[in-house]
């Protein structure tokens, strides 16, 4: 395994004031000579959740770990969070994590047109807004008519913060978001979706009482409703922040039976993306 971190920040040469992450930490497969071929594979951008207050360790490593091992090279945005810092940071710092991608893919041995974003609750947030809003007016002003770089090529939304609604919202992340800088219904992912967007799978669970499953659900409509390909899965069972499911993020104390079932939406996920031809060749 190739294992490196890359301050974008310093990549791009823009001025990061006081901010202290936007940094990109890569879990790449490395080349086997003795098969005499160079093998290129997708990637998956990984957007950990945390209410914009802090960035999940359980929803980082273990995931990345999660899709190289289906074959991705894996790449974890460590992104600036509230209360010192809101928009447009961390819609900025996901911005470059994308075009870093796209600018190095060759280097990386990367397949240009097959790279994804997973995120989880506010960090799926942060991945409906540069899959939705990649020609946000921050994006713009840093990347210009490079913007279209930053929307994924695929999306996997797992439990994500969606809505501004208030009967479904998670205030915090939006609070932790928006601030004073922006409205929340400006960011209220459902409404700005459109028929440019890549296709989406997403993944919430029935007892989720932190984030409500119609985030999920509002989310697969507006998907389904330009006509975008997308797959919608709420399993039964299981509380917000499930991430992997597994002894990797939970004390074993902590494990259910149902954990096993909620556990295959990492298969279902890369079968989904699978079909999409984000395998290597």
């Amino acid at each position: 395994m190739i294992f490196e971190t890359t301050d974008l920040f310093e990549y791009f040469k823009f001025d990061r004031g006081n901010k202290v992450a936007g940094r990109l930490v890569a879990y790449r497969h490395g080349q086997m000579s003795e098969l005499n071929v160079i093998k290129k594979r997708p990637a998956m951008l990984v957007l950990p959740g945390g209410g914009y207050g802090f960035v999940s360790q359980r929803e980082a490593e273990p995931i990345a770990m999660e899709f190289y091992s289906r074959g991705f090279d894996a790449f974890v945005l460590e992104y600036d969070i509230a209360p010192a810092f809101c928009y447009p940071a961390q819609i900025t710092e996901a911005a470059m994590a994308m075009v870093y991608l796209r600018e190095n893919a060759e280097k990386l041995d990367l397949i240009p047109d097959k790279i994804a974003a997973v995120g989880f609750s506010a960090g799926g947030h942060l991945l409906g807004c540069i899959s939705t809003l990649w020609d946000d007016p921050a994006i713009v002003s840093l990347f210009g008519d490079r913007c279209t770089l930053v929307r994924p090529d695929a999306s996997v939304y797992s439990y994500p913060v969606v809505t501004s609604d208030p009967e479904y919202y998670h205030g915090g992340s939006f609070r932790n978001f928006c601030s004073d800088k922006v409205k929340h219904e400006d960011y209220s992912i459902e409404k700005k979706v459109r028929k440019e967007c890549s296709p989406a799978f997403i993944w919430s669970t029935s007892e989720d009482t932190c984030v409500p499953p119609m985030n999920s659900v509002l989310l697969y409509e507006a998907y389904l409703k330009n006509g975008v390909p997308c797959e919608l899965h709420i399993f039964r069972e299981g509380w917000h922040g499930l991430s992997t499911c597994d002894f990797e993020v939970y004390k074993e104390d902590i494990i259910k039976d149902f954990m096993l079932h909620v556990k295959s939406w990492l298969n279902l996920s890369a079968e989904f993306l699978k079909g999409l031809g984000f395998q290597a060749k």
